[in-house]
This record gives structure tokens, sequence and C-alpha cells, in this order.
């Protein structure tokens, strides 16, 4: 056989591959095209959501990356906690906190049942998603918000288990105390 003949044979199967491949491709990002748009339709709802002539939600957009930001609706009088402390990047914080997805769909929540009863979730903002990190740091102690968090603050165009690709995340959250105000890096 020449090599002539080969690339003929070659040939239709590489035409194959490659729709193949491009309808994969397609499909995956038509499956997600109306998802993301929808999650994106949220935030900029949100965003311009008003009551009463004042903006529903604040954005808050952290000095260390002004590319990012998160949607914070305050649920109490911030003057009653303006004296308390907000947590720092590697505090050791606990929450409470529920999760929801633009359909308002549960995705994850502290609220379960424990042998204590007690529902509160302990971590650093600085190991969280972004959002997240960006809403407790701009929290005081005992403050509860609605944090509504675009993709490229949340788990990206990649998902996370339950949580869908290009995902904008609403999270119900209380700061309940901070445990460590704010710990060095372990040395070795």
């Amino acid at each position: 056989m020449t090599i002539k003949n080969f690339g003929f044979l070659c040939l239709p199967a590489a035409i194959f591959a490659l729709s193949l491949s491009s309808c994969l491709g397609d499909d995956e990002t038509t499956d997600y095209a109306e998802w993301r748009n929808k999650n994106a339709e949220y935030i900029n709802q949100a965003e311009a959501a008003t009551e009463n002539g004042v903006k529903v939600y604040e954005k808050v957009i952290p000095a260390w990356d002004k590319s990012s930001f998160v949607l914070m609706k305050w649920h109490n009088d911030r003057s009653l906690t303006a004296s308390r402390l907000s947590p720092l990047d590697n505090s050791t914080i606990n929450v409470k906190y529920m999760l929801t997805n633009v359909e308002g769909d549960t995705i994850d929540s502290s609220y379960k049942l424990t042998a204590n009863g007690d529902s509160i979730f302990q971590c650093r903002p600085c190991e969280m998603v972004t959002g997240f990190w960006i809403a407790t740091t701009s929290m005081h102690v005992g403050d509860s918000v609605t944090a509504v968090m675009p993709y490229t603050c949340g788990y990206g165009v990649n998902g996370s288990g339950s949580v869908l690709p290009y995902s904008t995340l609403i999270f119900q959250i209380k700061l309940d105390s901070i445990v460590a105000f704010e710990t060095l890096p372990d040395r070795q």
C-alpha cells in the first residue's frame, strides 16, 4: 500500500473524529449557555433591584481584587454591630450558612441535625471560595446577609459536585463569632 492510499483511508476517520469532538464541544457549550445566561441575568437583576428608591444589594469589591465582587443584602441594623470585630482573611470564624442556586434549590447548608443541635460551620475566609471570603470579611460579628456571588467568585467554569459550571451562588450567612482573630501560617 502506498502512502497516498494510506492517507485516503485515514482522511474519513480524521473527519469523523473532528466532527465528533466538535459536536461534543458544541453540546457542552449549548447545555451551559442557557444556564450561564440565566445566572448572569440573576446577578444583573439583583444588582439593579431597589426598594423605595434604595438599592437592595450593596456591591462589595475587595481592595485586593478589583475584578471580584459580591452583592450583599444586610438583614440586620448594621449600626448595632458596627463596633464589633470583622474577621481578617486568615481568622478562624464560626458561621451559619445556607447555599442555594438561582432556582432556589438548596445545595448545601450548615443547618444539619447534629447530636448537640449546633449548626456552626468553622472555617477561614481565605480557604473558601472567593465570594464567601469577600462576604465574611465584610461582616461584623452578629451580621446576617444574603450574599449573591457571580460564578467568577464561586466555582467558576468547572462547577463542583452538584454546583453546575457558571453558577451564581446565593448564600444566607450569619457571622456567629471569631474564634481566632488571625493566626500565622504553620512554620516547618
